[in-house]
């Protein structure tokens, strides 16, 4: 982690084409907490949701998860999630990282179930679980550690 990020405030989102999971941390002691899983039907309700939440949190900076697939191919969802990152830097005038996404909804899928979340309430939280495993990648990959959560 550079000096710069630092007792910082990041927001993370794990983009969908349906939600979004919002996730907030510090980067000072490395820690994410889920915050919320935004359901939207146009991308202008998503950007006044996502607004209100930076306006209440006020981060130094956005990390966005990137899918990526194992074969190399471009994702499907890469160019909607680069449009994205853009819009969030152009209207929040903060700087946006990007983050390997691979499997985190797989993995906060398998946490939930193993802690006996129910289905119904499981699938509302994944996004959000997923965003705070995409910040935590973030902070172990800034600190220059090379341990993974894995």
């Amino acid at each position: 982690m550079t000096k710069s990020q630092k007792n910082k405030l990041f927001l993370a989102f794990d983009y969908g084409g349906k939600r979004v999971g919002v996730a907030m941390g510090d980067a000072s002691i490395g820690i994410a907490h889920p915050i919320k899983a935004i359901s939207y039907k146009t991308s202008k309700e998503l950007m006044a949701e996502i607004e209100r939440i930076v306006s209440e949190w006020k981060p130094s900076a956005l990390v966005v998860g990137m899918p990526r697939k194992e074969s190399g191919e471009p994702h499907s969802l890469e160019k909607r999630v680069n449009r994205f990152c853009k819009t969030l830097e152009s209207r929040f005038k903060l700087m946006v990282h990007t983050i390997d996404e691979s499997y985190t909804s797989v993995e906060a899928d398998q946490f939930l179930s193993e802690n006996k979340v129910g289905w119904e309430k499981r699938k509302k939280m994944i996004d959000m679980v997923a965003a705070q495993l995409i910040l935590e990648d973030f902070f172990i990959a800034s600190s220059g550690d090379t341990e993974s959560r894995a």
